[in-house]
């Protein structure tokens, strides 16, 4: 059946929201929500040496993840490209017939498939890449250069500097929501959510530079063309730049 007559609701709220629009005004300052006459508990903050010891590998990756916006030109090479993705989303293991990766999906659906543009490597073909997550490999859809398909895309989001590395995610609507009906659009991106996060984790751990790109400048059937997809059965949704910061 097609998917966009299978969950009506779903993918049009996914066709309608295809194109960015950024023509809104807002407060810019954040207003947080806080209980001020009640009972609360002062707890401690997350400082080096303070939670936990001072040289606590865990505590400064996740306190020095931050977005990188200044690169260097320096080609990304394969083995950091191998731990980036085996501990970001790789294979944990499996109980039964489930598999289980490095971040938490819905129903263990795992609906996200991971792209890679290679824009600049120390031995790696330029090209366009398929992480193959059973046999732990990517896979070369097509090779070339494809810094303009990408700058063509990003627009105004596109980074001053030369990264060598664009992640891209897109999902199988189908993987989910076959479990979970039209609610099942909620899990796939909260799904994107966790994966992303990891990305930053490992990238810090790592020392690479990583920052994601929400949306495209353009209609995000661009993209699907790009990566040349079945509208049908999957979707692009986010990207990430990774490289090297600039020093």
């Amino acid at each position: 059946m097609n998917q966009k007559i299978k969950y009506e609701l779903s993918m049009a709220y996914h066709e309608n929201t295809k194109k960015s629009d950024t023509n809104y005004s807002f407060n810019s300052k954040v207003v947080y929500k806080v209980y001020p006459n009640t009972k609360y508990y002062d707890i401690e903050k997350n400082t080096l040496g303070s939670l936990l010891p001072f040289d606590d590998t865990f505590l400064k990756t996740l306190l020095h993840r931050k977005s990188t916006r200044s690169f260097s030109n320096k080609g990304i090479g394969l083995a950091d490209i191998s731990k980036l993705l085996s501990l970001s989303c790789g294979l944990r293991g499996n109980y039964g017939e489930m598999i289980f990766r490095t971040y938490p999906s819905a129903g263990a659906r795992f609906p996200i498939e991971i792209y890679l543009v290679i824009l600049n490597s120390l031995d790696m073909d330029l090209g366009l890449y398929h992480y193959n997550i059973i046999e732990n490999r990517i896979e070369l859809v097509r090779n070339g250069d494809f810094s303009k398909e990408v700058i063509d895309f990003y627009g105004q989001q596109q980074i001053e500097t030369e990264y060598p590395c664009l992640i891209l995610c897109s999902a199988n609507f189908d993987r989910t929501m076959s479990k979970y009906g039209e609610r099942g659009y909620r899990y796939v991106l909260i799904d994107l959510g966790h994966i992303s996060q990891n990305f930053y984790l490992v990238s810090t751990y790592l020392g690479l530079g990583v920052v994601a790109f929400g949306v495209g400048s353009t209609s995000d059937d661009t993209m699907d063309s790009f990566l040349r997809l079945n509208s049908n059965t999957e979707r692009f949704l986010y990207g990430l730049a990774v490289g090297y910061p600039q020093i």
